[in-house]
């Protein structure tokens, strides 16, 4: 598998263990239950722990969202 590479962004504390997901991706979970049947909190948990050896983390330039 090749890296995830994700642009960071410094963030002074984490307040919240609430994820709002974009509306892309959110198709994307919503499908992946229709054809599991497993809840979305279940799939992108997995997801995440299982992609985690993957992600790289790149500093963003200023003028880049």
């Amino acid at each position: 598998m090749d890296s995830i590479v994700i642009k960071t962004y410094p963030v002074k504390e984490v307040k919240s263990e609430t994820v709002r997901l974009r509306p892309d991706a959110q198709r994307i979970v919503q499908q992946m239950q229709r054809e599991s049947g497993l809840s979305a909190s279940h799939l992108v948990s997995e997801i995440i722990k299982q992609a985690s050896p993957y992600v790289l983390f790149e500093e963003a330039i200023d003028d880049e969202p």
